[in-house]
């Protein structure tokens, strides 16, 4: 997943949240910018976090993999 794309929609669902959170509480949902503003930047950086995280599990993924794989051949080369 891209990396504006993780950050889009994290920051997309806090404006969601804040919105909602508003409603629930019988508020205009049009008040308050600035909660939204923050809402979107925190959970913006909850998908940069999460991004990040992905990237780094799925370089370890592709280590171990070919760690596995070299395995595999000096098996079946001692099995030959």
């Amino acid at each position: 997943m891209a990396l504006i794309t993780s950050v889009a929609g994290f920051a997309t669902f806090g404006v969601a949240a804040r919105a909602v959170a508003l409603t629930i509480q019988r508020r205009p949902v049009v008040s308050g910018f600035a909660g939204y503003g923050a809402a979107a930047v925190a959970l913006g950086g909850v998908g940069y976090f999460v991004h990040n995280v992905e990237q780094r599990q799925n370089e370890l993924l592709k280590e171990r993999k070919e760690v596995l794989l070299a395995n595999r051949e000096r098996r079946l080369a001692q099995d030959a």
